[in-house]
């Protein structure tokens, strides 16, 4: 017995359908990731467009006082990101405020190839880089969707602008 070679299997190698299964939830995963930044691309597009209409009468002054175009944009642009550190921070803050509300709540689930009930545990609060990534990954969003609306508020006329009532 102590001459037999000794090899060691991984658990994927022995159970290919745990693989299958993690592939199949990162593309589930992915997909809501994808459909989540949409969300936020066209809310904080929508937002910022409704800022630049409202904010018509200010635009003209800013620029009548001698307020460069690029000043304008860099307004606007930080009002994006600034929009989306809140958002991120609110959302972080939500996750982790859910995750200890589900797991103080005592439910259980029975795990695929098990007969008994087991503690349904949301692990949030370990998971720092994705909690990280997820927070970068949305300012970053908010910010390029804050582009098209800078850009436009940047090119109003002037006179325009202060005609705007």
């Amino acid at each position: 017995l102590r001459d037999e070679p000794l090899s060691v299997i991984d658990f994927e190698t022995l159970n290919p359908f745990y693989g299958q299964t993690l592939a199949m939830f990162d593309a589930i995963f992915g997909f809501i990731s994808v459909l989540i930044g949409a969300i936020v691309l066209f809310t904080v597009s929508n937002t910022m467009s409704m800022a630049v209409v409202e904010r018509t009468a200010e635009i003209g002054t800013l620029r009548a006082i001698g307020l460069r175009r690029s000043g304008i944009r860099a307004m606007f642009l930080s009002e994006g990101l600034i929009l989306g550190c809140i958002g991120a921070a609110l959302g972080v803050l939500a996750a982790l405020a859910f995750a200890w509300v589900i797991n103080n709540l005592g439910f259980t689930w029975i795990p695929p190839g098990r007969v008994e009930a087991v503690p349904l545990a949301v692990r949030v609060a370990g998971e720092n880089l994705m909690m990280l990534a997820s927070a970068i990954g949305l300012v970053f969003v908010a910010g390029l969707s804050a582009i098209l609306p800078a850009a436009r508020a940047a090119r109003m006329n002037i006179v325009e602008a202060l005609r705007h009532a």
